[in-house]
């Protein structure tokens, strides 16, 4: 049976990714479907509806659907990180670097998900900085992928990138990188792989497989040499996991090297450590309760071991030669694990509700009703996967069947929309296709339209064969100058035989040229002229500009050089 994991494609599901581009499943005796989402969401969804086996999730947004909070809860249960650090606050070229958080008062800034390391990182520098997160600036969830576009088109003013989009914008030159999570909490957790109800319950052998398959993959690539990394980026890139044009930024995230020629970063710039230890995910209660997410108190601990499984991690961790034994808190300034309420309520701008709201009135929707709405969510969490509509071929005359008709109206809608976006893109590339071959003939063309030969030691031979235009003239200018300078010509035949008619344009280009090659110490012989030619050449402006003409290639050959005045 095939396990189906669906995966955001950035560098923190490397360990997932690289598992699969290096056999470990199949080592394992499985067999996996790995897919991308569009979007956390679209994560969150397949997990809560055991659409999925298991999913790369963001840390918090595991804990969040685990215990559901906003939404409906799903017992997952997160077996192990993916990754530690790896993001990267970087605002429009515009603004410069910004050296401190006032200077972001009043800015749109992207994190990828409300519940995400990226949102409380950025949320606690900025508090810690005077700067309120939830008045003093407006913070958006952007999806990573579209954040460089977002950041150009000038939606955002910056964001928390993870990579490899961070380094891909500022080797663009269209962002400037002010601050890397790791300043804020070096070695934090980032990224889970988090395993759907039914799988961690129905199937815990392929479960504990799956988790030992990672875990491997992130043994060595933690073990790795930074051109260890490299190769491995290139391999994950091949597999076609992530797009092409982040190669070079995946290489250099994954390597440590720096963003930018003053970083100085190294190998934890991106971290592989797995073990999943509770501690992370008290910090991450204790965080929704100071931003307002969570009202109430919780037993964080308690809350967090519900979600967060340490010791299947830790021991493979050891196993394969790891320094997983212990959480990573050394950066976590002025947080209390003993008292993570006391430590956020006593924060600058916790918003934290010490009561819960009292839930809203229970709905009276009848059965039938209910089950016509699980079905349309579950139909939708389908649509995550790759299902391309509802799959909804009837719908009752009532108000229900009027939202089922919409929204799958809707989803057609969006589906076709996203078919003409492919066909015009796929236009686009045959057009660029096309142009590229165009513009390699004309090459061809201008090459061989004016080949320069050598036919003795310092002397070349240049014929002109059929119409000159500006362009063309241009071209063979630069090319003869170019060649007489590199091969220290002494004498540069034009041979106009094949051009039995000189316009106004080749007439000045044989003046210019004729003058040109005089300045680098080259003689020019005009050989080959018509009577048609010869006439042209006779009513010239500049006459004493013109070449020394001889009537044949041998009499040019063997002409004496000309005496150059001094």
């Amino acid at each position: 049976m095939t396990l189906r994991i669906v995966y955001v494609p950035i560098a923190c599901s490397m360990p997932l990714l690289y598992a699969a581009s290096r056999g470990f499943f199949e080592q394992k005796g499985l067999s996996v479907e790995l897919r991308r989402a569009p979007s956390w969401d679209a994560v969150r969804r397949l997990l809560t509806h055991d659409k999925v086996d298991a999913a790369h999730a963001l840390a918090p947004l595991a804990l969040a659907t685990g215990l559901g909070i906003d939404g409906r809860a799903a017992p997952i249960r997160v077996r192990a990180l993916q990754n530690q650090n790896g993001s990267t606050l970087i605002v429009s070229k515009s603004h410069g670097r910004i050296t401190t958080p006032h200077e972001l008062v009043g800015k749109v800034l992207g994190v990828p998900h409300r519940f995400s390391m990226q949102y409380y990182l950025l949320c606690d520098w900025l508090a810690r900085g005077g700067v309120n997160p939830l008045i003093d600036l407006t913070i958006r969830e952007v999806p990573p992928p579209r954040m460089p576009r977002w950041l150009a088109l000038g939606r955002i003013d910056g964001a928390m990138f993870p990579e490899p989009f961070g380094q891909l914008v500022v080797d663009r030159g269209g962002g400037v990188a002010c601050m890397q999570s790791r300043e804020v909490w070096r070695g934090h957790p980032c990224c889970t792989l988090s395993f759907a109800a039914r799988f961690w319950r129905e199937r815990p052998e392929r479960a504990a497989a799956l988790l030992e398959a990672v875990v491997e993959a992130q043994a060595e690539l933690d073990h790795m040499e930074p051109e260890g990394r490299r190769a491995a980026a290139g391999l994950v890139v091949a597999r076609g996991y992530l797009p092409v044009e982040a190669r070079g930024a995946l290489e250099k995230a994954l390597a440590g090297d720096p963003m930018t020629p003053s970083d100085d970063l190294g190998p934890d710039r991106l971290g592989f450590a797995p073990t999943p230890f509770v501690e992370y995910g008290v910090w991450i209660l204790a965080q929704m309760q100071r931003w307002g997410q969570l009202a109430g108190d919780v037993e964080h601990a308690l809350a967090a071991r519900e979600i967060f499984e340490v010791e299947p991690a830790r021991a493979l961790a050891t196993r394969f030669g790891m320094d997983d034994v212990s959480p990573h808190l050394d950066g976590v300034r002025g947080f209390s694990f003993d008292d993570p309420l006391g430590a956020v309520r006593a924060a600058p701008f916790c918003v934290h509700q010490p009561e819960r709201a009292p839930p809203p009135p229970r709905c009276t929707l009848a059965e039938p009703a209910r089950e016509r709405i699980h079905r349309i969510l579950d139909r939708l969490a389908d649509m995550a996967w790759g299902a391309p509509d509802l799959g909804l071929s009837t719908f009752e005359d009532d108000e229900l069947g009027e939202l089922e008709r919409a929204l799958d109206e809707s989803i057609r809608a969006r589906a076709f929309a996203e078919e003409a976006l492919v066909e015009h893109m796929e236009l686009e590339e045959a057009h660029a296709r096309q142009d590229a071959r165009i513009e390699a003939q004309r090459a061809l063309i201008r090459e061989l339209a004016a080949p320069l030969a050598p036919v003795l030691p310092g002397v070349l031979l240049l014929p002109l064969v059929g119409r000159i235009d500006r362009e063309r003239a241009a071209d063979i200018e630069e090319r003869a100058l170019r060649a007489a300078w590199e091969r220290s010509a002494r004498r540069v035949i034009i041979d106009v035989t094949g051009a039995r008619m000189i316009d106004e344009e080749a007439l000045a280009l044989v003046l210019r040229l004729s003058r040109a090659l005089r300045l680098i110490g080259a003689e020019c012989l005009l050989v080959g002229v018509s009577p048609e030619a010869a006439r042209t050449l006779a009513a010239s402006p500049d006459p004493a500009g013109l070449p020394r003409c001889v009537r044949d290639l041998s009499a040019a050959i063997g002409a004496p050089e000309a005496a150059f005045p001094r």
